[in-house]
């Protein structure tokens, strides 16, 4: 008995072994917990794995052109797919969905259901995953231009085509929301010239008599007469002043010009002083510049031409500037009524009324012969700062070049060769094949030059990198014309902004195309 209670106190005292005895008791609960964490580690990694998914796919739907849902989830579901595929997530597009958000936003989530491997042991449940994903889409806004050749080349199913393919481009650069970036064309259809309209006046200077208000006692003499319009070298017949009657009935020319006053070489000093009356008629047999033109043809007939409201190119120091035409203004028209006319639409500042610009586009109508590089002086203008003082409300106001988050665009379209280049007015006699009759055109050969040439230069300007322009080329059916492929390769930014449709088509398509890109400068630029 005494030796079974000295082994009994034996054992007690004797702890040997204790730690394996612990260790086998916990051995369980440690396992279950070292799978659970493999369990969970594996699901935070493909949760990781998932959101950056999603983050690229969200990213890449913002920066797409797509505006509504189904446009962002066309966009975003083959990104998703394309970032998981090498991850073996198991996932599909219909784990991801990518929405507009409020404002600028562009919103994706994720969602994945994921099997624990060691949690099935004590649970049936799934552990799902999700992944929110919201990009701030970047915007501009857009200025563009689209300048549209309504040539007598351009008749039957061609002007169709045109007008589809413009209809086209005001529908997708043209948002339905105006805020916070605005988006804005202008439409420039040119001929023969390009009509400027109730504008003519104030960009190539108002031609009908003026009132006099005022005549200074000076040598030479200033005559005062508000909004007067006359330019530097215009022939002027006064009459009906009372005070310095010397005036009246005799023609002067115009030295010197500002916005309400000319000057004309006429001596006053000892003349009476104005009393009141009287108007100021440009002269109308000698000097373009005035309401009739009268000259000699280039088969050597006399012929007189009505000013019209269409224009022509700026000549002198400013020719191939944008300066404002208060300072310069640009050429005047006068054209054949019968076989070369100004053609009848005109120009539409900066809008943001689709219905407006479409309406616009589909009333074009075609003649006349092509003097492009007027055309496309005018796409640079409709967008240029310089020349916003003429548009009657603020919103048709283009802003300053280089303005932040803003995008300026050039659309140029012609169909063939630039063919008319001007002389004081009228087409000059080295106008090109397809302008119209020697009978048509003075004698003088064109001020400026060739009408490629002019283009050209105009591109020079219009490709400064301070005013910072992006220029489309159109070129329809012009393929076996080597100057105005050339010409249009010149001026487009670079060889992706330069198109050659050759069917209505194609052109239709083009117009596309540009739209789209334009639509993505707008959020990538």
């Amino acid at each position: 008995m005494s030796r079974l209670t000295r082994l009994f106190r034996r054992l007690g005292r004797d702890d040997r072994g204790a730690i394996a005895i612990q260790f086998a008791l916990l051995a369980i609960p440690m396992s279950i917990l070292v799978f659970a964490l493999i369990d969970l580690g594996r699901i935070s990694l493909q949760r990781h794995q998932m959101q950056d998914a999603l983050d690229a796919a969200t990213l890449m739907a913002a920066r797409s052109t797509a505006v509504t849902d189904v446009e962002l989830e066309a966009v975003g579901d083959p990104a998703f797919l394309a970032e998981i595929a090498e991850l073996d997530l198991g996932l599909s597009a219909s784990n991801a969905t990518f929405k507009a958000g409020t404002g600028n936003h562009i919103v994706g989530t994720a969602s994945a259901t994921v099997k624990p491997i060691i949690a099935h042991l004590w649970t049936q449940s799934d552990f799902t995953l999700t992944a929110n994903s919201d990009v701030v889409r970047s915007s501009k806004n857009l200025e563009v231009a689209v300048v549209l050749d309504i040539t007598g080349s351009m008749s039957g199913s061609r002007i169709t085509d045109l007008k589809t393919g413009a209809a086209d481009l005001v529908d997708i650069v043209v948002k339905d929301q105006q805020s916070p970036f605005y988006s804005k064309v202008a439409i420039v259809p040119y001929a023969v010239g390009v009509n400027v309209g109730s504008y003519a006046d104030a960009v190539r200077g108002a031609v009908t008599a003026r009132a006099i208000t005022d005549v200074s006692r000076a040598n030479p003499a200033v005559v005062a007469s508000a909004a007067h319009g006359f330019i530097v070298g215009d022939k002027v017949t006064i009459s009906g002043v009372s005070g310095p009657t010397m005036l009246n009935g005799n023609t002067y020319s115009v030295t010197a010009a500002s916005a309400n006053s000319f000057t004309i070489n006429a001596n006053t000093a000892n003349a009476p002083s104005y009393v009141s009356g009287g108007v100021a008629a440009c002269d109308t047999s000698t000097n373009p510049g005035c309401l009739n033109f009268t000259f000699t043809s280039a088969n050597f007939t006399t012929v007189t031409r009505k000013l019209s409201t269409c224009v022509t190119e700026r000549t002198g120091t400013y020719a191939y500037t944008d300066m404002a035409p208060s300072i310069a203004p640009v050429g005047r028209n006068y054209p054949n009524p019968n076989s070369n006319p100004c053609p009848s639409a005109t120009i539409t500042p900066l809008s943001s009324d689709r219905t407006a610009l479409k309406t616009q586009i589909s009333a074009l109508s075609i003649g006349g012969s092509t003097a492009g590089q007027i055309g496309f002086a005018w796409g640079w203008y409709m967008i240029s700062p310089n020349f916003g003082y003429l548009w009657p409300s603020a919103t048709q106001r283009p802003a300053p070049y280089k303005t932040k988050d803003l995008v300026k665009v050039v659309v140029l379209m012609t169909d063939g060769a630039f063919n008319t280049p001007y002389c004081k007015g009228v087409i000059a006699k080295d106008a090109g094949s397809g302008s119209g009759s020697a009978s048509d055109h003075i004698n003088c050969t064109a001020t400026n030059g060739d009408a490629f040439s002019q283009t050209r230069k105009l591109c020079d300007a219009m490709k400064d990198p301070a005013l910072d322009l992006t220029i489309f080329t159109v070129g329809f059916d012009v393929g076996g014309d080597a100057n105005a492929t050339s010409m249009l390769k010149y001026c487009a930014t670079d060889a992706q902004h330069v198109y050659f449709p050759a069917t209505g088509s194609e052109l239709k398509t083009a117009f596309k195309s540009i739209a789209q890109e334009i639509s993505s400068l707008r959020i990538a630029k």
